[in-house]
């Protein structure tokens, strides 16, 4: 995924760096532990500029209907993916 965002340094959170798990995503730098994100370095002003979709998909239900249809989103980008 290429992305084009604004890093304000002064909101980095350096001291909650856990050396376990590093992800980096669509949000920012992150830390995790046991699946959940604790973003040192956020993101602002995110611009996608490309995402090849590899990293996966997930259900989503469609918030429109009120069935249980879902359709899949890239779990980088969260964009709707056709197949």
């Amino acid at each position: 995924m290429k992305l084009r965002v604004t890093i304000d340094t002064d909101e980095c959170n350096m001291d909650a760096l856990e050396p376990h798990v590093l992800e980096v995503d669509n949000e920012g730098v992150a830390s995790m532990w046991y699946g959940s994100h604790s973003y040192f370095v956020p993101f602002q002003n995110v611009e996608i500029i490309s995402c090849d979709h590899k990293c996966g998909t997930r259900d989503v239900r469609n918030p429109e209907d009120k069935t249980y249809d879902t359709h899949k989103e890239c779990l980088d980008c969260g964009k709707t993916i056709f197949v």
